[in-house]
């Protein structure tokens, strides 16, 4: 929660400093969720996972198999280089591929941590400023280029469209609104009250009808506060 706007945004990292992704404001470091490292932790055990992947892949396949020629080339006739190059190549293959899948797991989670923490950052900003938002606003919060926010918020609006919209500005600039936050969405105005002329209802029974019942009630209205004063 930033102490200075109120809002649990996340923060974005300069250099050793931290900074509110809402209202820009100085943060402590670790005072929350940061953008810059989000999701990174987890990129980078994926990408070791799958070196680590393929080189046991490689490297064991290709022992295995130079065991299995050697041994057959000594014994040859014998069974020699099967029993030793293909437990070998299997084991390889197995812890390859476990390391390979995890590996594409741990990046796909860190993927979507730092792009939670993007869209987290998004919200904040715009409950702070309360007004649509450009590319290049996301951008500059994010140290993202403006394409890559426009393609984050086009996103976002595809997979959200009752929370994101989208728009032409005054100057054929595209703009990110947020119906939910702005209060532009479910609002809703006072209906008219109905109001029938008697002149123009004159010719419709059903019309001089509803208006003679007004009449009527606005009459006994107007007798009650007559009728308390006779009383007194």
């Amino acid at each position: 929660m930033c102490p200075h706007c109120g809002k649990n945004a996340p923060v974005i990292h300069r250099g050793l400093a931290a900074y509110c992704t809402a209202c820009g404001r100085e943060r402590l470091p670790f005072a929350g969720k940061s953008v810059s490292l989000a999701g990174k932790p987890s990129r980078l055990g994926g990408a070791v996972a799958g070196a680590l992947g393929w080189l046991v892949l490689i490297g064991g396949t290709g022992l295995a198999l130079l065991l299995g020629l050697g041994l057959a080339a000594l014994f040859p006739g014998s069974i020699a280089g099967l029993a030793i190059g293909l437990p070998i190549g299997f084991i390889a293959l197995a812890l390859g591929v476990l390391l390979l899948i995890g590996g594409r797991k741990l990046s796909r989670s860190g993927v979507k941590a730092s792009r939670d923490a993007q869209i987290q950052a998004i919200f904040s900003l715009a409950s702070h400023r309360r007004r649509p938002l450009t590319a290049q606003e996301v951008g500059v919060v994010l140290d993202l280029p403006a394409s890559e926010a426009d393609t984050l918020l086009t996103e976002l609006a595809k997979e959200r469209p009752d929370d994101v919209g989208v728009e032409l500005g005054d100057h054929g600039e595209l703009l990110y609104t947020f119906p939910g936050i702005m209060g532009a969405a479910g609002v809703r105005f006072p209906q008219p009250s109905l109001r029938i002329d008697p002149s123009h209802g004159a010719a419709d029974p059903a019309a001089r009808v509803f208006t003679e019942e007004f009449e009527e009630e606005d009459a006994g209205a107007s007798r009650a506060p007559r009728r308390r004063e006779q009383l007194r």
